[in-house]
């Protein structure tokens, strides 16, 4: 046989064609197609279930609220404050971040309770987007998917396909306008349309650049198109369809997702609790029994969900929605939330935490 049809011979087998699909997981095929891509359906169920008006939205948010993302919440604190060893680590970071239950309400107390509350909603929905920028860089490693064309390229994406539908919702929304604080309202309209140009502009960009890898014979990190086309028509689909109680409804619909995959991966984390006497010793007996089964860390989550909802519920029934003390209260309770939001950003880090790397097994 010559060399040049050993070579062709070659390019053909079933090794040389692997290499152009790259399928690394995080935890393994079939979690992450469950829990990090699949678990999306958890956000059009909730989407079908407020159409049809089947549940009140009012039940639908609040168990949604107490049994699914208040312990997401619990799962951040899992592994941070109830880690000896972190807290020992990143002292200055955790006990730092309690200043987040001052800052509310502060605000509220200032006068700027529509400003506080306005800001508040921004950082909630741009956590939204950084977690699942967070999923596809950690598939983006996982696969040596790391040149730096493409981690621009994907950044940019990413936060613009998630990006545009928010501020069209808010822009078209009169409900959701009228919670921008009056000299912002006029920018988010501007932005709809500007936004959405260039929303078009790097999408076809980007799908350039996945055909341009398909043709040099790169290989295509199928795991994040999966994550992105779970993700991105989510988004656009539930905020740009018209519903009743909208920017209510939304909070839901829109987070069960993201508490899904959060709380997969805090569990698949949290694993490194389990590994016997040594374990307990390093990390503390608080954050071993929180991680011993998941009935109790689920039994935790729920507990602080009751805490974390209901006396802010309570105090808005007795005293209305928009007294000063249900907003001071309400302010206070999102001190969780901004907490949960800034150690999110700080402790995910594989790259300059090599522990994260090795609880998340990067390598």
């Amino acid at each position: 046989m010559s060399a040049s049809a050993q070579t062709q011979l070659a390019a053909s087998s079933p090794a040389a064609k692997a290499q152009v699909v790259s399928l690394r997981w995080i935890i393994s095929a079939r979690a992450d197609l469950v829990w990090f891509i699949g678990s999306v359906v958890s956000s059009y169920a909730l989407l079908v279930l407020h159409l049809s008006e089947l549940i009140p939205v009012w039940w639908l948010v609040a168990g949604w609220a107490i049994l699914i993302d208040a312990p997401h919440l619990f799962g951040t604190f899992s592994r941070t404050y109830f880690d000896r060893e972190e807290r020992q680590a990143r002292r200055r970071l955790l006990w730092g971040s309690l200043a987040f239950f001052a800052i509310g309400p502060l605000m509220v107390l200032a006068g700027y309770a529509l400003l506080f509350f306005f800001l508040a909603a921004l950082w909630a929905y741009y956590h939204l987007v950084k977690q699942h920028y967070g999923f596809m860089v950690l598939y983006k490693k996982k696969n040596a998917d790391l040149a730096s064309a493409d981690n621009a390229l994907d950044r940019l994406f990413i936060l613009v396909a998630l990006s545009y539908p928010f501020v069209a919702f808010v822009a078209r929304e009169p409900e959701a306008l009228a919670r921008v604080p009056a000299r912002l309202a006029g920018a988010f309209k501007f932005l709809d349309a500007a936004l959405l140009m260039a929303t078009i502009l790097v999408a076809l960009v980007w799908l350039a650049r996945q055909v341009w890898r398909a043709i040099k014979g790169e290989p295509l990190n199928v795991p994040k198109y999966l994550l992105l086309a779970a993700a991105v028509p989510m988004h656009w689909v539930v905020l740009l369809t018209p519903m009743p109680h909208k920017p209510l409804a939304i909070v839901a619909i829109l987070t069960i997702y993201h508490n899904l995959q959060y709380h997969r991966l805090i569990w698949f984390h949290n694993q490194k609790y389990q590994r016997g006497a040594e374990s307990r010793e390093r990390h503390g007996a608080a954050a071993e029994f929180i991680s011993r089964r998941l009935l109790y860390y689920v039994a935790f989550g729920v507990l602080f969900g009751l805490w974390y909802q209901l006396p802010r519920r309570l105090v808005g029934d007795i005293n209305g929605a928009q007294s000063t003390l249900t907003q001071t209260i309400a302010a206070f309770f999102w001190g969780y939330a901004f907490i949960h939001y800034y150690l999110d950003s700080k402790i995910w880090r594989v790259r300059r935490d090599p522990s994260v790397g090795k609880a998340l097994r990067m390598d």
